[in-house]
């Protein structure tokens, strides 16, 4: 008897358990739909309808950590104007941040380009902004700038920060399955440009939270 892949199995269980959700995500917006935007009941909905979407992002997350840890994601890197990109992550996850009351916005010089796998990073942000909704007060801020050698993107946000304990600093930062960080690492790590690879980089947000930053190697 062959030995099992049992990581193969599970990708593909996943997989499933993905297009599932997908299934459900699209009832509930059925049910919305049928029971009009006054109805009392549209605000339960909505928090299930936002569970399901963070579960399907972190069946995402999962997927596309089996292929970079078994070297089986292909990056597919192209330049884009960095005002668009945060805009649509905004866009995308503003009803998740209306729902707990909080302010998602972003900064970004208006010129600002940037070149990165699409599909990685806006799987990476997502995943920051929404353990940033478990400690964000009030408000969560995505900005992007270059230095000389990096594309940086941060993850801000207004809650209690860090703090010294190293093991409470890391679940700070990481998400309810433990492999947020090690996914935002293994997407960094994977752009290379020369001998420069990308990295994350944990740190104290401007507005006394958390801030989490992805540094992204670029051409000259």
């Amino acid at each position: 008897m062959e030995k099992v892949n049992i990581s193969t199995i599970l990708a593909s269980a996943i997989h499933e358990s993905k297009n599932q959700v997908g299934t459900l995500l699209y009832q509930l917006q059925t049910v919305k739909e049928s029971l009009g935007i006054e109805a009392p009941q549209n605000r339960k909905i909505i928090q299930i309808e936002e569970s399901l979407k963070k579960l399907n992002d972190e069946w995402v997350e999962y997927l596309y950590l089996y292929r970079l840890a078994s070297d089986g994601y292909e990056l597919h890197p192209d330049t884009f104007l960095m005002e668009e990109f945060l805009d649509d992550q905004v866009f995308a996850l503003s009803p998740s941040a209306i729902a707990k009351d909080l302010q998602l916005d972003f900064e970004c010089d208006a010129k600002l380009t940037g070149c990165f796998d699409e599909r990685l990073m806006t799987a990476v942000v997502s995943t920051a902004v929404y353990n940033a909704f478990r400690y964000a007060k009030s408000k969560i801020v995505l900005t992007a700038f270059r230095d000389e050698t990096f594309l940086i993107i941060n993850v801000e946000d207004d809650g209690p920060g860090f703090v010294n304990d190293e093991e409470h600093h890391d679940a700070l930062l990481d998400d309810n399955t433990g492999l947020g960080l090690y996914f935002a690492e293994l997407s960094a790590n994977a752009h290379t440009y020369g001998e420069t690879c990308g990295y994350i980089k944990k740190s104290a947000s401007r507005f006394g939270g958390a801030c989490l930053s992805v540094y992204l190697p670029q051409t000259p």
